[in-house]
């Protein structure tokens, strides 16, 4: 039937990970908490990390209703162009979700507004949510993702995700972006494997930069850097649980 798209709603796409997403996107350009080295969309252009009601929710709910009719699609998955958490219509959004269609439900997250309770009661009604973790220590932290803001730090960060773990009863997927000298040693990567290992996520896909980045030096690592640092990252996470996706043109493997 092709692809729907409103204002907010599109799709559904094919994901490497979720199948057929119908998407819902609740940020515009690009407000985020973050501003990472790697980010296809660019430099933050406007940072904020309080909660901003970007879009009068009852708009977005009447594309969903169209859209979860006539569309067919493996799972409605949350996101933006900056950081999804930051809309303050996002609990609103869920809710209606999970009480009018019965397709599973993801969020794309960074993951840093999880230090707050609010966020995680809303996430907590999902099925999958994906966060990133690109840094094992503060340092690196500060270098692949920059946060802004001082109060983000990395122990705080790392501390939401481990107190959403202890409330959610779904997946939580991580992502680890790697770029070639920052964080592609085994040092660093040992550090994640054990910031991995407080939160335990269901599955953790590693990945390089393959679209522009915001930052033009930002390189990927080479695949024989990639299966090293999947066997490093093997002794915090079990190997089932990890999956490499390299250059798009070869597409995602699992490593075993």
């Amino acid at each position: 039937m092709g692809i729907f798209m409103f204002h907010n709603v599109f799709g559904p796409v094919p994901s490497r990970r979720l199948g057929r997403s119908l998407g819902v996107n609740v940020v515009p350009l690009k407000y985020c908490n973050f501003n990472c080295i790697y980010c296809q969309l660019g430099r933050t252009k406007h940072v904020i990390n309080d909660l901003r009601m970007f879009y009068p929710p009852e708009d977005i709910i009447r594309e969903l209703e169209i859209a979860v009719r006539t569309r067919d699609y493996d799972y409605l998955t949350f996101i933006g162009d900056g950081e999804p958490t930051l809309y303050a219509g996002l609990g609103k959004l869920i809710q209606w979700a999970r009480d009018n269609q019965d397709k599973p439900l993801a969020i794309l997250t960074n993951g840093a507004k999880l230090i707050d309770e609010n966020v995680r009661a809303w996430l907590s009604e999902l099925d999958v949510v994906k966060v990133s973790t690109d840094a094992g220590s503060e340092r690196t932290f500060r270098l692949i993702n920059r946060p802004p803001h001082r109060d983000i730090t990395f122990d705080k960060f790392i501390e939401g995700i481990e107190r959403f773990r202890e409330v959610f009863s779904g997946q939580i997927w991580t992502e680890v972006m790697l770029v070639h000298g920052v964080n592609d040693n085994e040092d660093e990567i040992e550090r994640i494997g054990d910031a991995l290992s407080r939160y335990r996520p269901d599955r953790v896909y590693m990945m390089v930069p393959t679209r522009p980045p915001a930052e033009p030096w930002v390189k990927p690592p080479t695949s024989d850097v990639l299966m090293n640092l999947a066997r490093v990252l093997s002794r915090y996470v079990n190997s089932d649980r990890i999956f490499i996706i390299d250059y798009i043109e070869r597409g995602g493997v699992s490593y075993r």
